[in-house]
C-alpha cells in the first residue's frame, strides 16, 4: 500500500514554532495533496477538530497548560485528542521518548511513536509508509553520533537540504542512489535533483565554503 497522496487534512499539534514548520515541511514533502492544519494547543487542537475531518493527527504531548515531565498529562494531552478523532492515525512526536510510554498510547489507539530527534528529511515518508503496511511505526533510539551540520548563507533552502543530504552519506551509497532518493523526497526527478546540488556545490566553490566531503 502506497501512503503518497492517499491522506487529505492533517493535524500538527506543536507548540515549538520551529518544530511545527518542520513537521509542516516534512508532512507536504511526504503527502503532497495534503492540507495541513497546525495547533499549538490543545484547546485549539479541539477547535479544528470541531470543524474538519483528520485523517493524520501528529501530537507533541508536552503542551502549555500542561506538566511535559508528568506521565499523567502527557497521556491526557494524547488521549484528549485521540478520543475526539477516532477515525484518524495518529503519530506521537516527543523529545522524552520511552518505551513504557510508547506501550501506554499505543492501547490509546496510537499507531506512531517518534522520537523528535531521529526526525530527519524523508524520515516521515517512510513512517507513514510503514504504518501503511504493518500498522504501527516506532522510533525510540536517541542519536549518539550525528554527521556535522553546517549552513550557508549563499545556499537556498532546497539547496541546503541537498547538501546536507550528501553531506550524510554513507560511504557505501553512491551518488546517483542519493540524486534518486532526493528526487523521491523532493518529488522532482533525478537529473533535477543532481542540477540543484551542482549548482549549490559551484556556489560554495565560488565562495571558498566547500566542505572536504563534498
Amino acid at each position: 500500500m502506497t501512503t503518497k497522496h492517499s491522506l487529505q487534512d492533517v493535524l500538527i499539534v506543536e507548540d515549538q514554532h520551529l518544530m511545527r514548520l518542520a513537521l509542516v515541511h516534512e508532512l507536504q514533502a511526504a503527502i503532497p495533496a495534503s492540507v495541513v492544519h497546525a495547533a499549538a494547543t490543545v484547546d485549539a487542537a479541539l477547535a479544528l477538530i470541531e470543524a474538519n475531518q483528520f485523517a493524520l493527527i501528529l501530537i507533541d504531548p508536552g503542551l502549555p497548560g500542561y506538566d511535559p515531565r508528568s506521565w499523567v498529562d502527557r497521556l491526557k494531552t494524547i488521549s484528549t485528542i485521540v478520543e475526539r478523532t477516532p477515525a484518524a492515525i495518529h503519530i506521537v512526536i516527543t523529545g522524552a521518548e520511552s518505551a513504557q510510554e510508547w506501550e501506554e498510547v499505543r492501547n490509546l489507539g496510537v499507531a506512531g511513536y517518534i522520537a523528535k530527534n531521529s526526525l530527519k528529511p524523508g524520515t516521515m515518508t517512510a513512517i507513514l509508509q510503514t504504518i501503511a503496511d504493518h500498522g504501527c511505526c516506532v522510533g525510540l533510539m536517541h542519536e549518539t553520533s550525528i554527521s556535522p551540520e553546517v549552513y550557508h548563507t549563499v545556499l537556498s533552502p532546497r539547496e541546503q537540504e541537498l547538501v546536507q543530504w550528501m553531506m550524510q552519506r554513507p560511504p557505501d551509497i553512491s551518488r546517483k542512489a542519493i540524486y534518486d532518493q532526493l528526487g523521491e523526497h523532493l518529488n522532482i526527478d533525478a537529473a533535477s535533483a543532481e542540477r540543484y546540488y551542482k549548482r549549490a556545490r559551484a556556489k560554495l566553490l565560488k565562495f571558498g565554503q566547500l566542505p572536504n566531503s563534498l
